[in-house]
């Protein structure tokens, strides 16, 4: 059971591919890098598991119990990037092939939109391997045959075929195994074996019951895009987070804010919910604290080595771990209760009616449903108006604390004016991109300083604690002049850096 072991995590990288006709696997001897040849048969049963709604085909991820060959158990495959998956792999204990395992039904909750998970197909494969090995023994790639026999689910309908697949090992290098795919793929190519349309067997049987996208007016699609491709990361972001998994907080909240700034930014081109932007709102306080407390962490303890004293650095590093530890660990619980929250799941649920929803907000009063480009571009140039008059004003604060705050709602501004143009990018591809880059030098600019007012703070709670030694009072005293001193430098250059990225936006609508 995957409660009594842990998950192994594999990168997995592999292509699939279509034979016409009984045209035999074409000869693998002599392939760049390749010695040796290893073959073997065996069968796999495997059944396939997902909500009614299909909510984990549509989100690429596949869920499955497997018995047969030599890596039988519970496998959960996440997309990862072309052509590669992440594979967490769990042995099969002694559950049964009826239910999934509570752990695994909680690591998806988000994904499945609180659904229940149910048998969706059963597939038998009969597999031909082919391991290819280099000189020295190690894996080059395995070229399996599969004859595959799948019973749907949903009607108990059967689908055979059969397919190739390589999977390569690629800790061996970009270079080699470029080299050798090419290869493999010009004998393919000769033997009529061709790149399958399928990105999964699952795809292949139930691909056809998640219904098409309804249509929607031209200059709506980029927003519907983006929309439906940061939800998509925040949905594995979450996968992430309830595993603890690296950056996995700061992905999922970057995702939520960058839905609610492209809801907020063309509120006047598409019809809104506006209590599913404050929904939005929650869920990134929710997380906040957790990334928050992890960069500040991170952070500090770097900045350790610029005390001047080195008798005074031990003291004052573990200081830091102490008092960040206790209120990590309390602030990612925090964000994985907010996650098995039906608040949470509802506003999952809500983003996505949202999205198959998107309607010009003309169509409400029963106007020609048409957005035109110009009308995307003109709610950026408004934006661009609030951001230059926020920085204006941080030049007339009075104090420093004023123009701290002043300059968090610049940085917040400019961040929803990037947010906003990454949206139109596909639109106006090359300029977007130059755009952008200068986008985030502004963004790394206010972000640095953000980052050295929030060190202040916690510098400071930490000196407000009771049991300092004299050491780390130094310490913490060095540290709080020094991310003083960054901050001062980043509002220095704050004028500067909003004009360089303001005249480049520009060029979009003027």
């Amino acid at each position: 059971m995957p409660s009594t072991s842990p998950a192994t995590v594999a990168e997995e990288a592999e292509r699939k591919y279509s034979a016409t006709g009984e045209r035999p696997l074409p000869d693998l001897t002599g392939l760049p890098s390749v010695d040796a040849i290893d073959v073997d048969r065996f069968e796999l049963s495997a059944q396939y598991y997902d909500t009614a709604d299909l909510n984990l085909l549509r989100s690429k991820v596949t869920l499955r119990r497997r018995e047969g060959g030599d890596d039988a158990g519970w496998h959960l495959k996440l997309p990862s990037g072309v052509d590669t998956r992440t594979e967490l792999h769990f042995p099969l204990g002694d559950d049964s092939a009826e239910d999934v395992p509570a752990d695994l039904g909680s690591l998806l909750r988000g994904v499945r939109r609180g659904a229940p998970l149910g048998l969706a197909a059963l597939l038998v494969t009969r597999r031909h391997r082919h391991r290819l090995r280099a000189s020295d023994g190690r894996l080059i790639a395995e070229v399996v045959v599969d004859d595959v026999d799948a019973v749907r689910g949903a009607d108990g309908s059967e689908i055979r075929w059969k397919e190739i697949e390589v999977e390569w090992n690629s800790a061996l290098g970009d270079k080699t195994i470029d080299r050798f795919l090419t290869a493999l793929e010009e004998r393919f190519a000769a033997s009529g074996i061709t790149r399958s349309e399928s990105p999964s067997k699952l795809h292949r049987v139930l691909g056809d019951l998640i219904p098409a996208r309804p249509p929607i007016a031209k200059g709506l699609i980029p927003i519907r895009d983006y929309l439906s491709s940061e939800l998509h990361t925040l949905a594995l972001s979450d996968i992430a987070v309830r595993r603890d998994a690296p950056d996995a907080v700061h992905s999922m909240r970057k995702a939520a804010r960058r839905l609610r700034s492209a809801l907020q930014t063309y509120s006047d081109e598409i019809v809104v919910d506006h209590d599913l932007v404050d929904e939005l709102r929650w869920l990134g306080r929710r997380l906040s604290s957790s990334r928050d407390l992890e960069v500040q962490w991170e952070r500090l303890a770097e900045r350790v080595a610029d005390i001047p004293v080195d008798s005074h650095r031990e003291a004052t590093r573990a200081r830091i771990d102490e008092y960040f530890s206790a209120r990590s660990e309390a602030a990612r619980l925090e964000a994985v209760d907010s996650l098995d929250s039906d608040r949470y799941v509802g506003l999952l649920s809500r983003l996505d009616a949202a999205i198959d929803d998107l309607a010009p907000a003309t169509e409400a009063a029963g106007a020609r449903p048409k957005v035109a480009r110009k009308e995307l571009l003109r709610a950026i140039a408004a934006l661009s108006k609030k951001v230059s008059r926020r920085v204006d004003r941080v030049g007339d604060a009075e104090n420093p604390a004023e123009r701290d705050a002043l300059m968090h709602r610049a940085r917040k501004g400019a961040k929803r004016m990037r947010y906003a143009i990454e949206v139109i990018a596909p639109m106006h591809p090359k300029r977007s991109g130059r755009i952008l880059d200068r986008f985030d030098d502004f963004q790394d600019l206010l972000g640095e300083f953000q980052d050295s007012v929030v060190a202040r703070e916690h510098l400071l709670d930490m000196l407000s604690e009771q049991g300092h030694t004299a050491e780390t009072s130094f310490g913490l005293g060095i540290l709080f002049r020094i991310e003083t001193e960054i901050g001062d430098a980043q509002a220095a250059h704050l004028d500067g850096g909003w004009r360089k990225a303001h005249r480049s936006a520009r060029r979009l609508w003027s």
